[in-house]
């Protein structure tokens, strides 16, 4: 998962702003998925003040400027990118204890090998090991942490 401020980023000069692929794969996801919460949502948003401010857009021309519909969007997106990373973190966190992975991942040395890497290896070991055998869940962590570790020379600790 890319950080809040690499993923979703404003240009001042073009006024635009960019949104992380995890975050446009969650969108595309939950449109396709879910269409009928989707409007279940529009609909209490539409009971609960929503109706009320797109009439007042329609009838008395109180379009929001760019700057303020920029800002909504940013704010949008910058929350949709948190509850995107709270939420992968916890899932991991869930299967790490289902497979009984925490003890090995509590002895990575997180300055050598980034959270993104710890993630990937562990939802790779989660997947493909047995539910009871977590010897061969550890296994398959450490298999996956070698093949994406990507040493940094300047590192004397590699």
């Amino acid at each position: 998962m890319t950080h809040q401020n690499d993923s979703l980023t404003t240009h001042e000069h073009d006024e635009q702003f960019m949104v992380s692929y995890e975050l446009l794969c969650l969108l595309k996801w939950l449109t396709e998925n879910n269409g009928d919460l989707f409007k279940s949502i529009i609909t209490t948003a539409l009971r609960n003040g929503l109706k009320d401010r797109l009439y007042k857009l329609q009838h008395y021309n109180e379009t929001p400027s760019m700057e303020e519909m920029q800002h909504i969007m940013v704010e949008f997106f910058g929350m949709l990118e948190t509850i995107l990373t709270e939420t992968v973190t916890e899932e991991m966190v869930k299967q790490a204890v289902e497979k009984k992975l925490m003890p090995a991942i509590d002895r990575i040395d997180n300055s050598v090998c980034d959270d993104t890497i710890v993630r990937f290896s562990m939802e790779k070991a989660a997947q493909e090991s047995d539910a009871n055998n977590q010897q061969q869940a550890q296994q398959l962590l450490f298999e996956e942490l070698l093949k994406r570790w990507n040493p940094n020379k300047k590192n004397v600790v590699n």
